[in-house]
């Protein structure tokens, strides 16, 4: 009885992590006479006292969502563009207009922050490789040595073989190694060009980049915020999660 319990959590245990994830989606809630298409994706302008500001929906990762934000600064004063600029509040409703209990207030990520942590994740990553590298040469120092000092033509050929298996185990610890590092520089490299970073606009320049929020599941509705200086827009999405096998969405 206590195998039978036990097979049928261990079966419910492997479907549930085999589960796949929900795909998550934005739609702009505003009126047609502010938005605009252009390749399949759908652009919000915004404007005040000359200074524009075009928002379209640019992707959901495992735990955050993106936005592609354009800034045109034509006015006649510099205007401080930075992430902590964006921010949103998360609702239970479907509609601007009844929006529901508000969940959730998130400032968008800070991409100086990201970049740090890849770096810090670097530097640990370079020390345990070296860590690594170095109980290998010991572990081989050692495992020669004993090969040395073998009494049997058996025990040298262990000793041999110990050898051998350890310098191609390295070899793929190496290239697990160089593959992880080229992961957490490939990160960094985005973050630092295609994030938008602080950066003041002076009149008539422009700014293009993405903006980063964590996600929040139960939403049903984000209203993005906006402040740049003395200049202030918010506009509205509509989240939805599709369920993998399903021909809804909520």
């Amino acid at each position: 009885m206590r195998s039978t319990l036990l097979l049928i959590i261990g079966g419910l245990l492997i479907l549930q992590a085999c589960s796949p994830e929900p795909v998550y989606r934005l739609k702009a809630k505003v009126n047609d006479n502010q938005t605009s298409f252009y390749k399949g994706v759908e652009y919000i302008h915004l404007e005040n006292d000359s200074v524009l500001v075009t928002i379209s929906y640019y992707e959901h990762t495992s735990s955050m969502f993106a936005l592609d934000v354009e800034v045109i600064n034509n006015s006649e004063q510099i205007v401080r563009v930075a992430p902590d600029s964006f921010a949103y509040k998360s609702y239970s409703g479907f509609i601007p207009e009844n929006p529901g209990q508000l969940l959730t207030f998130n400032q968008a990520k800070n991409p100086e922050q990201k970049i740090l942590s890849l770096d810090l994740a670097l530097s640990q990553q370079k020390a345990n490789q070296q860590t690594d590298e170095l109980l290998f040469y010991t572990l081989q120092g050692l495992t020669a040595a004993n090969g040395v000092m073998a009494e049997t033509e058996e025990e040298q050929e262990e000793a041999g073989e110990q050898l051998a298996q350890n310098a191609v185990n390295q070899q793929i610890d190496r290239a697990r190694y160089h593959h992880r590092r080229a992961g957490l520089r490939g990160s960094k490299e985005f973050w630092k060009a295609e994030a938008l970073r602080i950066t003041d606009l002076w009149p008539g320049e422009s700014i293009r980049g993405l903006v980063y929020f964590k996600t929040d599941p139960n939403a049903k509705l984000y209203q993005i915020l906006i402040q740049l200086d003395k200049f202030h827009y918010d506009t509205w999405f509509r989240q939805k999660k599709y369920q993998p096998g399903q021909k809804h969405y909520q």
